[in-house]
């Protein structure tokens, strides 16, 4: 109640304070400040009187505006307009402290310092300052990023642009200003484009400039016209373009390969009459890009919102129902920042044995730098001994102990920068699994037979798992794993001979134990690693014999003329 009361006081004798001024003047010449927008700026304000232990009020004006924006007395909070707050305080005794500055703070300011102790004459201190705002150019309204026209008609594209100073907007395309002609017209950003042909079809740049910098926009104008101009679609084989903006937009580069700054890509164009096909999948369901394509006019693809799943060849076949309709394609790679996917919940290793801390890092380009956390810390992987990392960002740790214990985290990088910290992942150490019985050296036994090789591993928490996989050519035969783990052979075949290893796994690592099946009454097995030393008139053959079935085996060599 006491501030306001204090400042309705202040209000009668700034009325009467005024009429006094003239005699009594206190006020200094007023101040020229100059600020970009977007920065901070103090506007100063003099005080001919000592403020020590006297009350009195701080206001500040703008010019226009008949009531203060900004009104602060002794400790009470100070009273801020909409447009300034969160952005006006007081600086030092009465100068006025305004932050991020904008285009529209520019203008006349006053400043009022009401002495409520002292006589009516002498109560009135303050000054006026002069703000200017300089901003760089910014379009506050453009055209479409694609706009169609009829063949034969006209269009005007329009570009309105703010700043301070105020700035010039032309217009460019393909490099060369564009200037007033019988196809053109250029007034104040505006361009209009007149008899449109398929020769006008293309990108149209409006560019704002002054001294506080520039800004463009870019248009891209489709033509409709004849299905008839569509022969060239034979020739258009589209190559393969980079993807980095937030759209990608299929239009015609016969042999143009895209760039991506920020900006839509041309891929391919399809005539009126379309069919869009997408290799690989049955329908444009796949992806959910049903819900983010669309079709122009002319044919042309827009993919919104692209995700890295969209890359892959798009095909689209113009048809007019009369004869065989040709057809275009376009290999679409979707460039993105690196990211960490499905980074599993704990990360399992095995006591005592190597073990490997992974990130599993999707990216495109790839993958370029991976940082490491551990328990919140930059892990430096140099005070580990043992412990380096590899060329995929991994972590190999070369004897796994109780040092590895912590919850980690990982950031990809590539060209195109990290989508930032995978969840954080605890590591878990596990005992490796351990065999019960492991198979003997080597087994033999007649083909057509059946043979049961022995393996098992101890049943203990985490329990392991047993597999059998045959070293070099997997065998074709029927064989099955027993639950106690052992292999079993019901009729063995030419194909079982050979090296067969006993896989346990837990959720930390996998153990093998080798074994080596004979598998004899069959035909030779054929000979490996031939080669053939020649002359003008004689060859040197050698070879290393493979296994003879249990027979004698002999060799012949066939020869003729090429």
């Amino acid at each position: 109640m006491i501030w306001y009361v204090a400042t309705l006081i202040a209000s009668v004798f700034s009325t009467r304070g005024t009429a006094a001024q003239g005699a009594h003047g206190v006020r200094e010449e007023p101040q020229f400040v100059t600020v970009r927008a977007g920065e901070n700026v103090i506007l100063g304000c003099d005080v001919a009187y000592p403020l020590n232990g006297q009350p009195y009020v701080v206001e500040w004006f703008k010019f226009g505006v008949p009531i203060p924006f900004f009104i602060n007395f002794r400790f009470y909070p100070p009273h801020v307009g909409p447009e300034y707050a969160g952005r006006a305080s007081l600086h030092g005794k009465s100068s006025l402290r305004i932050e991020k500055v904008r285009s529209d703070d520019q203008g006349w300011y006053e400043c009022k310092v009401l002495m409520l102790e002292q006589q009516y004459h002498t109560f009135h201190n303050g000054s006026w300052v002069h703000l200017t705002v300089n901003a760089p150019p910014n379009f506050t309204d453009t055209p479409p990023q694609y706009v169609e026209a009829k063949e034969g008609g006209s269009i005007t594209l329009s570009c309105v642009a703010s700043g301070n100073p105020k700035p010039s907007v032309s217009w460019i395309r393909e490099g060369e200003p564009v200037e007033d002609s019988d196809k053109y017209k250029v007034t104040d950003g505006s361009l209009a484009v007149l008899s449109v042909s398929r020769k006008d079809r293309g990108a149209y740049t409006c560019r704002a400039y002054s001294i506080q910098g520039e800004v463009v926009h870019t248009t891209r104008l489709l033509v409709q016209g004849s299905p008839a101009t569509t022969q060239h679609l034979y020739e258009c084989m589209c190559i393969c373009v980079h993807v980095c903006s937030s759209r990608v937009v299929c239009l015609c580069v016969r042999f143009l390969q895209g760039e991506c700054f920020n900006r839509q890509v041309d891929i391919c164009t399809c005539g009126s009459g379309y069919r869009l096909y997408i290799d690989a999948l049955p329908s444009l369901l796949c992806s959910g890009l049903r819900d983010r394509v669309s079709i122009l006019v002319d044919g042309s693809l827009i993919i919104g919102g692209v995700k890295p799943e969209d890359a892959g060849r798009f095909t689209c076949s113009p048809s007019n129902s009369l004869g065989q309709p040709p057809s275009a394609w376009a290999q679409v790679t979707v460039q993105y920042p690196a990211r960490v996917k499905d980074m599993p919940p704990a990360i399992y290793v095995a006591i005592g044995l190597p073990g490997f801390i992974r990130c599993p890092v999707d990216a495109n380009p790839p993958v370029t730098l991976v940082k490491w956390t551990k328990d919140g810390n930059p892990l430096r992987i140099e005070k580990y001994p043992g412990w380096s990392q590899m060329e995929d960002g991994s972590i190999r740790v070369a004897e796994v102990t109780e040092d590895s214990l912590g919850t980690y985290t990982c950031m990809p990088y590539n060209a195109l920068g990290s989508e930032g910290w995978s969840a954080p992942t605890p590591l878990v150490l596990k005992d490796p699994p351990k065999f019960s019985i492991v198979p003997g050296g080597e087994y033999r036994q007649e083909a057509g037979r059946e043979l049961v090789i022995p393996c098992a591993a101890e049943r203990e928490f985490p329990y392991p798992n047993i597999t059998w996989r045959k070293v070099g050519k997997p065998s074709k035969s029927k064989h099955n794993v027993l639950p106690t783990g052992s292999l079993q052979f019901k009729s063995l075949g030419k194909e079982d001979h050979g090296e067969w290893e006993c896989v346990a796994t837990n959720v930390a690592t996998s153990i093998t134990a080798s074994t080596h099946l004979q598998v004899f009454g069959t035909s030779p097995h054929a000979p490996v690693n031939v080669h053939a030393a020649v002359s003008t008139t004689w060859v040197n053959m050698s070879w290393e014999a493979g296994y003879d079935g249990g027979f004698e085996q002999t060799f012949s060599v066939w020869y003729g003329y090429v």
